[in-house]
């Protein structure tokens, strides 16, 4: 757990904005596919669905920075936004622009800051890929539990999973961040794992043969606006964390000095198309509930919007 938490990836969309990437999406489902193929023809052909189901999801790695991570990291098929450490150092949100700071602060940026990747015209952090796969099998665990124990709402005992590790050591311990955009991708993962054996047409299908997937996967079928942290954006903390780098105070200083690019037509052509297809997941709208009645942070002071007067 103390490996993975020291490469909880963090993404700073406002350095990638007026960056066109090329859609990955082509290439990401080619190898999502190919995992997916790998894991199925080595299920027992007398496991159930579920356990199925938990095998395709786990099959991706669990731990953040996952293989499958690691594999999009690696390879030059995949066109990625990394923004340099001096740029980072000028210009991220997350900088505090003081001297005593710059030996940290660019440790922090050459271990932390991810890559951005664009699935389907959504632009998105690579760290939300590994939320998707594994903190996707994390929630489709507990939803299982929940709803094997009775529980009349196992999809709010699974989203449970992703506050506390929000709160704790996934978000505020580790960077100084409650995310979202992180929870967005966590909830996409358990819904992937139900439409894996529930529905009027699931992936998983059984025959003599054992099981099969019963068609190719699509990644936008689950990648949504909510994804992007500069559109869905999250609450950052002051204080200390493993990265030592407080967040907050620097977030809400560097903030406005993206202003121009929102203002900017490749932004607002962006924003405009994320509206166009943006719906409320049934996590998101949990999740408003409660930081209506103050159980978690509002992010609404660093939604650059409302920064800029929109």
């Amino acid at each position: 757990m103390v490996s993975s938490l020291c490469f909880c990836g963090e993404v700073d969309h406002y350095l990638s904005w007026g960056q066109t990437l090329v859609d990955a999406t082509p290439i990401l489902n080619s190898k999502i596919n190919e995992i997916i193929n790998t894991t199925v023809q080595s299920l027992a052909k007398d496991c159930s669905c579920e356990e199925a189901a938990s095998k395709v999801l786990s099959g991706f790695g669990v731990s953040l920075n996952s293989h499958f991570e690691k594999w999009i990291k690696g390879t030059d098929k995949v066109d990625k936004f990394m923004p340099n450490i001096d740029l980072a150092l000028r210009e991220s949100i997350f900088s505090l622009h003081k001297t005593q700071w710059a030996l940290i602060e660019r440790n922090f940026f050459s271990i932390q800051l991810d890559e951005i990747v664009n699935v389907g015209g959504v632009y998105i952090g690579l760290d939300k890929l590994s939320h998707f796969t594994g903190s996707g099998f994390l929630y489709y665990q507990a939803y299982r539990v929940a709803k094997k124990a009775g529980n009349k709402k196992p999809i709010n005992q699974a989203i449970k999973i992703g506050i506390t590790g929000e709160k704790t050591v996934i978000g505020r311990m580790a960077t100084g961040v409650f995310s979202y955009g992180d929870m967005e991708a966590n909830f996409q993962g358990l819904l992937f794992g139900l439409d894996m054996c529930e529905g009027k047409d699931p992936f998983l299908k059984y025959s003599s043969d054992g099981w099969q997937f019963s068609r190719p996967f699509d990644i936008r079928s689950y990648v949504n606006p909510n994804w992007d942290e500069s559109y869905n954006p999250s609450f950052y903390f002051d204080g200390l964390n493993l990265m030592l780098m407080p967040k907050s105070t620097a977030a809400l200083n560097n903030l406005p000095n993206f202003c121009e690019g929102y203002r900017s037509s490749y932004v607002q052509k962006l924003f405009h198309y994320y509206d166009s297809i943006q719906s409320k997941s049934e996590s998101s709208i949990h999740l408003d509930s409660l930081i209506s009645i103050k159980e978690l942070p509002d992010p609404s002071i660093f939604n650059i919007k409302n920064i800029c007067g929109d």
